[in-house]
């Protein structure tokens, strides 16, 4: 057995938690949801449980993905749309943008992750086949650090930290990077336009969205291989798991866009939910009574030859942010942010 997986269970209650938004909060602070509103270059604060807006921040250029430092003071915003070449930093509890990180010449920025002891954010530069590196006490770049892949459009870190992990829309694999040396470790083949991925509760498998193959390959975190590969029709684009790792939530990126339900252990479709155009984000509640989709709020959305996305998105309206009661199964509430809301994150204010 690999050691890396030892590792695991040791921070699963430490380190793990605070990252993957699953920390129990310790604080007694009230959870705020963040939402990233990416053609109106905003950041919001909602009330998860009111589901009304308590503030709209002004945000750098098409903010695409969103990660948060353990600490819940920081959060770090990609930015996708040409040139792409900028970072946004957000001090979380004054709420206000404090800084843009220039890339310079490697742009496109687009997925984003955090190391489990908070010291590094990672960032996919996709067209450039780069993972960028920052330091999160500085916010000065480290480290650039090639994928090896094909249009690296997201990217996580393994719950021990060691490795690095890109899903390769155009390679059809996802890259397993060492984080310590840069050095590709393994390549795994995954399916057509590969992109979203979780990993289970029990962090063992690494489910992998295959968004235009419409199927969804399950990768063990052991043997770092692909076990299984099973339909999943509709654009599958972003995946969130239950905590009791029973139900998938997906989101399809399709005109009609949907949230589909899946019963984990049979891999069968329990409900397939329409929501707005082209479904992307997703996030549940701390205690899951509500899930909360965000959607693309394009007219013409298409993935070129590339991999990459070309979007002429709405200017006036939105569909919104829609809520989900997760007994029902119903939309029950659609909140308006801003334009193009996608990435989210459950946001614990520390105490000052």
């Amino acid at each position: 057995m690999r050691t890396h997986t030892l590792i695991i269970a040791f921070v699963l209650g430490i380190l793990v938690v605070p990252l993957y938004g699953q920390k129990e909060n310790k604080n007694k602070t009230e959870p705020i949801l963040l939402v990233a509103n990416k053609h109106s270059n905003t950041l919001s604060y909602i009330n998860p449980k009111t589901f009304k807006v308590i503030k709209t921040i002004p945000t750098g250029p098409n903010p695409h993905e969103i990660t948060v430092t353990p600490d819940q003071r920081t959060a770090y915003l990609s930015s996708y749309e040409p040139p792409g070449n900028t970072i946004s930093v957000i001090d979380l509890l004054a709420k206000k943008l404090v800084k843009e990180i220039s890339t310079g010449d490697i742009g496109r920025i687009h997925g984003t992750a955090m190391a489990p002891d908070g010291k590094h954010a990672y960032f996919t530069a996709g067209q450039s086949g780069y993972v960028i590196e920052v330091n999160t006490n500085t916010n000065k770049i480290t480290r650039e650090i090639p994928t090896q892949g094909k249009i690296s459009h997201m990217v996580y870190v393994t719950p021990d930290g060691k490795y690095l992990l890109t899903a390769n829309i155009v390679s059809e694999d996802i890259s397993v990077i060492n984080r310590s040396t840069g050095e590709l470790y393994k390549k795994i083949p995954a399916g057509k336009g590969v992109e979203g991925m979780a990993f289970t509760p029990d962090y063992k498998f690494l489910w992998a969205l295959n968004q235009s193959g419409g199927s969804i390959t399950i990768i063990d975190m052991e043997s770092f291989e692909p076990i299984e590969t099973f339909e999943c029709v509709g654009m599958p684009v972003r995946i969130k798991f239950t905590k009791d790792g029973k139900r998938a939530l997906i989101t399809g990126w399709v005109k009609d866009g949907t949230l589909t339900v899946i019963d984990v252990k049979s891999r069968k479709e329990i409900k397939r939910i329409k929501v707005g155009d082209y479904a992307i984000g997703i996030e549940l509640s701390p205690d899951e009574r509500y899930a909360y989709v965000g959607c693309e709020d394009s007219l013409e959305p298409k993935i070129l030859p590339d991999g990459s996305e070309l979007i002429k998105e709405h200017k006036e309206d939105s569909d919104g942010l829609h809520v989900i009661d997760m007994e029902s199964l119903e939309v029950v509430s659609k909140i308006k942010t801003g334009l193009g809301p996608d990435p989210m994150a459950m946001w614990y204010p520390p105490k000052k």
